[in-house]
């Protein structure tokens, strides 16, 4: 198993895009926003211009919550935001604008979701509210608030199969669902803890993977009818496994990788059986922040601590260590599914 860290980190930057490349260097920069490497961390580009009638500003102070690729355009991003809304790039990230809808350019994000079979439908998920755009961001109606206040929605996702069908996870640990694009919602489930992620499997989009904070994983494979709980079988092998932080899957959704406090759990047979990818550190040791597989290789999987970006190509059996650019945590981690090697890291500050 090779692995290293960097000894020095190279911050150079690139007026004319509002961008900044790092390569070898001793210290990390404390800029934070969206970041690319497509050397697996051996060197960083940050994705920060924002051309505007003004002059070309920059989006490099932002907080990012979520990066989203458009399923029929791996060069179109979204990227939502901490207290500054969403942002979106025509042109894999090399610039970014603004929405058009006002509500869509300030306050924090949690999840944006494309309609695979309609991409100018979006759906912006905050803590109180699910909205939709059916015009490319021109204009935003909402299809979801939250009806107490001690309600706050912490997952979202949806069906890329029959993308009429929603879903979201809130905070009271219950599982909702909408049948016709966000018209009409009703519980399917109510765990009792918090729902840290919800995923709608992209082998069988029958089958819903759900973490919670204290209970652990549980899986539907009929649609939410009905729910098996792994809590106590996973708890026996892998302790503090009933800790979920999130899911990432392959494109096929043959294999996905659950985060937890003991680790990185990974199921090969759509999430009935799952063993530990042994790690650099120990169970528990360290706080994973983020993980995704390459979309299409199963074998080449990422995943980020506060410090450092891990890398595998041999599907988590070994692992390399790079420094990574900002000071900020690295929130979250996706690779663009039609160039592999583009990998984006966005960092987002959190109170300790």
């Amino acid at each position: 198993m090779k692995s290293y860290l960097s000894s020095s980190l190279l911050i150079c930057s690139l007026v004319l895009l509002g961008a900044g490349c790092l390569s070898s260097g001793s210290s990390s920069s404390t800029t934070g926003g969206l970041w690319q490497t497509q050397d697996s961390g051996k060197s960083w580009t940050q994705l920060a211009s924002l051309p505007q009638a003004s002059g070309v500003g920059s989006i490099a102070g932002v907080n990012v919550t979520d990066i989203e690729i458009d399923p029929s355009d791996a060069t179109v991003y979204y990227l939502a935001t901490d207290a500054t809304g969403m942002f979106f790039s025509y042109d894999a990230g090399l610039t970014w604008q603004r929405p058009d809808a006002k509500e869509a350019q300030t306050g924090s994000i949690l999840d944006i979701e494309v309609n695979p079979a309609s991409v100018c439908t979006i759906y912006v998920a905050t803590a109180s509210t699910v909205m939709k755009t059916t015009d490319c961001m021109r204009s935003f109606t909402d299809v979801y608030k939250i009806d107490q206040t001690d309600e706050t929605i912490t997952a979202f996702d949806i069906d890329w199969y029959s993308p009429n069908i929603l879903w979201l996870g809130n905070k009271q640990g219950a599982v909702i669902k909408s049948l016709d694009s966000g018209a009409t919602w009703s519980v399917v489930e109510r765990f009792g803890d918090d729902i840290t992620d919800l995923e709608v499997s992209r082998a069988d989009s029958r089958i819903i993977y759900v973490g919670t904070d204290r209970k652990g994983f549980y899986r539907s494979a009929d649609s939410g009818a009905s729910w098996m709980e792994f809590e106590d079988v996973l708890r026996k092998e892998f302790e503090d496994s009933d800790e979920v932080y999130g899911f990432t899957q392959t494109e096929d959704g043959t294999s996905i990788i659950m985060n937890t406090t003991y680790g990185l759990l990974i199921s090969i047979d759509k999430g009935e059986t799952w063993n530990a990818l042994p790690l650099i550190t120990a169970a528990g040791e360290a706080r994973i922040w983020d993980v995704a597989f390459a979309p299409h290789n199963a074998s080449a999987v990422y995943y980020t601590t506060a410090t450092t970006l891990y890398s595998s190509s041999t599907g988590g059996q070994s692992w390399v260590t790079e420094a990574l650019p900002s000071a900020r945590t690295p929130f979250v981690i996706v690779v663009n599914p039609d160039d592999m090697s583009r990998v984006l890291v966005g960092f987002r500050s959190i109170d300790k």
